[in-house]
């Protein structure tokens, strides 16, 4: 009797911090790779979450599929303090809040370094963690706009035209996963972990 291969990233945990869709679908891929993820959520949840109150929403079902749920409230000292021993036994944590929200709440890459040296932090953002446009609000639509994606849908006698898709949080997001693999297998080499970065402008 043959068993099934294991799958790459069995036996590694990944904490989930990603909000609506670019970092949900890069957890959602670390999960079909065999990792054991945790979605982990503030108590008023994703904001996926919140658009229909009576029942989950399809895109929210889709990307966490494949998670468990965890619900954390990480602007008090007891929810940091839980996150902080779960990320001392993580392989990876995967967020894409607004660059300097995870060092507001006492739990930035250098805080969990130093907590777990073979933690690889994975960052999605709108702009990139330094630029000048670091600061300013992205969304896909805001993506696709300033990457000159809407340039090249629509009518040429018309104004341009948002793609139909969310092109930019899913390819950041596909982007984001395969820079932890890389950092992964960097760790396998080498005992580090790492900080992946990746923008969804870029």
């Amino acid at each position: 009797m043959t068993t099934a291969p294991r799958r790459p990233l069995e036996g590694m945990l990944v904490l989930d911090l990603g909000q609506i869709y670019n970092g949900p679908y890069c957890g959602l891929l670390a999960g079909f790779m065999g990792a054991r993820v945790l979605k982990i959520e503030s108590p008023e949840g994703d904001i996926v979450r919140r658009r229909k109150r009576h029942v989950e929403p399809y895109p929210l079902v889709m990307l966490n599929s494949n998670k468990e749920s965890v619900v954390l409230d990480l602007k008090r000292p007891e929810g940091t303090a839980l996150f902080l021993r779960l990320a001392r036994k993580a392989d990876v944590v995967v967020e894409n809040f607004a660059p300097g929200v995870m060092d507001r709440l006492g739990l930035g890459w250098e805080v969990l370094r130093a907590e777990n040296p073979r933690l690889v932090y994975g960052t999605g953002t709108g702009f990139g963690l330094t630029g000048p446009y670091r600061d300013l609000p992205a969304m896909d639509v805001t993506v696709q706009a300033m990457s000159g994606i809407m340039n090249a849908t629509g009518y040429p006698d018309r104004p341009p035209v948002k793609a139909g898709p969310a092109v930019c949080d899913f390819l950041g997001g596909v982007h984001l996963f395969a820079g932890i693999v890389g950092a992964l297998l960097h760790r396998e080499r080498t005992g580090q972990g790492q900080l992946v970065e990746v923008a969804m402008h870029e």
